[in-house]
Order: structure tokens, then sequence, then C-alpha cells
């Protein structure tokens, strides 16, 4: 027999209490993070910079971001998730206020490096926590949780965009870091830690014909177990092929849109539009992947990523080159895709090691966004600057999506 377990006094299990503040704190962290693209044009104004050091600036922040992420988790397990995300907050506020007074390229660099360190001290405690309070819908809370990412995707860049023609580019940054002392720092307020804190068991269900339940929630591989099991190497660089492509897109589908003849308000929008198709796959793709297996829900959305791949490769190399329709589309079809993934990925990861380490072992996991933030986003700039097109770069992006499906046929679930 299955029973809902509750609070006294509550209707609620506080589990959705802890997607909804890490919904909250995961819209305001990408829609800072994504409104970086549609900002180039001033920073290459401003500071005489070319596309490449534009785009470093981007890379730099999510290499940072990722590389922080093993340290955050470990953090979020001594101390708590309050602490890992809050001090990430303070360090991401600081780089808003310093980049909003930068007088050299340099300086914002570095203002960017705090805002990288921040956003992944915020992000990667937080996927792990939503693990610890879910089990079996785990897909589902997931999926909900970071459809933040999706609306903060869909709604901040066009936002920042617009208010940077009006105001300039230093006012979002000083807007951006009163968001987070105004809301972020609320919603850090209702996280905590695990179940067991509050008196209750994961999905705040109690199955009294499977009494382990809690306990598969919370059993797990160590740390070092992790490192010598090979599936743990063919996630890792699952998630940097998928992870490369989305930042290619983040990064150069908008300044390709532009490079068309649109204008930059269109190039603004091809952003929002992933970010609208990231919503909606987040929204069902976790309940189904419950459904069906998250494993093979994960299989699928890097299938439609290789395809995708190979429609955007295809359109750049073209006689005609400058539909309007297929960029949108391809930002539509990558939308779901990236949406999907970043939904799963946390799930799987937990379904293949357990919950023993899993704030860190997510962290571990997501340094391979890290590199794939720098190398592909910068090696696309430089490719760009050569060949004077996006070409070359859209094949090795088509190659690497297609290795990247064959090393998902070795992922597993474990518990």
């Amino acid at each position: 027999m299955v029973t809902m377990q509750q609070e006294k006094g509550t209707s609620i299990f506080y589990g959705w209490v802890i997607v909804a503040a890490t919904f909250v704190l995961l819209m305001i962290n990408a829609g800072i993070t994504y409104s970086t693209p549609v900002l180039f044009r001033f920073f290459e104004t401003d500071f005489t910079i070319g596309r490449a050091e534009a785009a470093f600036l981007f890379s730099c922040s999510q290499v940072l971001a990722f590389v922080a992420g093993p340290f955050a988790g470990g953090l979020a397990e001594r101390a708590g998730p309050r602490v890992a995300v809050g001090s990430g907050l303070l360090l991401m506020i600081t780089g808003l206020l310093g980049a909003s007074l930068a007088p050299s390229y340099v300086i914002l660099v570095i203002c960017y490096g705090a805002i990288g360190l921040g956003s992944g001290s915020i992000y990667i405690p937080l996927l792990g926590l939503i693990q610890r309070w879910f089990y079996r819908r785990r897909g589902s809370a997931t999926g909900i949780a970071t459809t933040g990412v999706g609306i903060g995707t869909l709604a901040f860049p066009v936002l920042s965009a617009s208010v940077a023609d009006t105001f300039g580019w230093r006012v979002v940054y000083v807007g951006f870091a009163g968001l987070c002392v105004s809301i972020g720092l609320l919603a850090v307020s209702f996280l905590v830690a695990d179940p067991k804190l509050r008196g209750l068991t994961p999905d705040g269900v109690v199955d009294e014909a499977t009494p382990t339940t809690g306990e598969q929630a919370a059993a797990g591989l160590g740390f070092s177990e992790v490192l010598r099991d090979g599936q743990f190497y063919l996630i890792y660089f699952s998630s940097f092929g998928a992870a490369v492509l989305s930042f290619m897109a983040f990064v150069h589908l908008p300044q390709q849109l532009a490079e068309s003849g649109r204008d930059h308000m269109q190039a603004a929008t091809v952003i929002s539009v992933i970010g609208l198709f990231s919503l909606v796959s987040r929204l069902g793709g976790g309940a189904w992947a419950d459904r069906i297996g998250r494993v093979v829900m994960i299989r699928a959305a890097l299938l439609l990523m290789l395809l995708t791949s190979a429609l955007w490769a295809a359109h750049a190399w073209s006689p005609n080159a400058r539909s309007i329709g297929v960029f949108f589309a391809v930002a539509a079809l990558l939308g779901i895709t990236y949406g999907l993934c970043i939904a799963l990925l946390p799930s799987v990861i937990a379904d293949s090691f357990g919950n023993k380490q899993i704030s860190r072992i997510i962290g571990v996991v997501y340094t391979s966004f890290a590199l794939a933030s720098f190398v592909g986003p910068t090696a696309a700039g430089l490719l760009h600057d050569r060949y004077g097109n996006y070409g070359l770069a859209l094949v090795l992006c088509f190659v690497l999506s297609a290795l990247t499906l064959v090393a998902s046929f070795g992922f597993k679930k474990r518990f």
C-alpha cells in the first residue's frame, strides 16, 4: 500500500518547495548566463575586441562555473545547500557589480570569472539536492526544477538587449545584481539538505510493500568507485559532446543570424526560441522519462541533436544560407534537445551511481561542460575569424554529435 507522507499542518510535500526554490534560482542563473551573447556587440564596440575575444567572456565564465562544481558539490554535502548556494550568489553579485564598472576588457574578464564561479556554486548543489528529495519521480522533479533554465533563457536575453539599447549594457548588470539580492537570497532560505531533516522520505511516499525505497534513494557508489567505473567516462564524454553543440548555439547562432542581414533583436530572439522549446521539453520530458526510462529518453534526445546538427551544418554550406526559417527551426530543435539533456542528465547520473555522493559526482561530470564551453565557442570563433563562416565548425559538431550518441548506448540504470 502506497501512502503520501506529509508534514504536520501542511498538505504539500516539502520536496516540491525545494523544486520551486530551485526553479527560481536556476531561472536567475541561466538568464544572466545566456544574456551574455546578445551583449557581444556592446563589448566589441566599448573595448575594441573581436568576436573570439567576446566569445571568450562566455567561455571563461562557463569553464570556471563547471570547474567550481565539484568543490561546490562537496561543500553542499558538508555544510548544506544554503551555505554553498548562498556563497555562489554572493560571488555572482560581486562579479556583476564589478562588470558594470569595468574600465577595460581585462577587468571584464576577471569579473566574468567571478560570475562563473558563482554560477557553478549555485547550479551543481541544486541539481544534487533534487536527487536526494526524489527517487521515483526524479525525472519529473528535475524537469520541473530545470524549467527555470528555460524561462531564464527565454525571457532574459530579449529583455537584456532591449534595456541595453535604451540605457546601456552596464545598467543591465546592475539590475542582475539587484535581482540576485532581492529574490535569489530569499529562495536560498528555503533549501533543506535532506528529507530526513524534516522527518520525511524521498518523494514523500511510504510504500508498505517496498520498505527499502528510502534506502534505495540514499544508496550508491563512493567517489573513488565512480572514478574506476567505465560508465562514468561514457557519461562524461556524452555530456561534453552535447554541451559543445548547445554552447555553439547559444553563442554563435545569434551572430550567424545577424551576419545573414537580420537585425540584432531578431538575433536575440533566437536564444529566446531555444529557451521556449527547452521549457516545453523539460515540462513533458521528465514525466515521460519516468515512464519509459530516463536512459532511453536521453538517447532519443541525443539522436535528435545529431539530426539537428546535420541540418545546421547543411544550411551553413548551402548556397542559400540566409533563410530565417532554418535558423529558427535549428533553434527550436536544439531547444528541445538541450532541455531534455539538462533535465535528464542529473537523474541519469543518480540512476547510474546512486545518491551516496551525488552532488560531488554531478559536479565532476559537469566539468565536461567547462571543457565544452571553452573548446566549442572559442574554437568556432577562431574558425569563423579564419574562414569567414561557421561551415567547418558545424561539420566538426556533427561528427562529435554522432560519437556522443554512440557512447550513450553504454548507459545502464543501476540504482
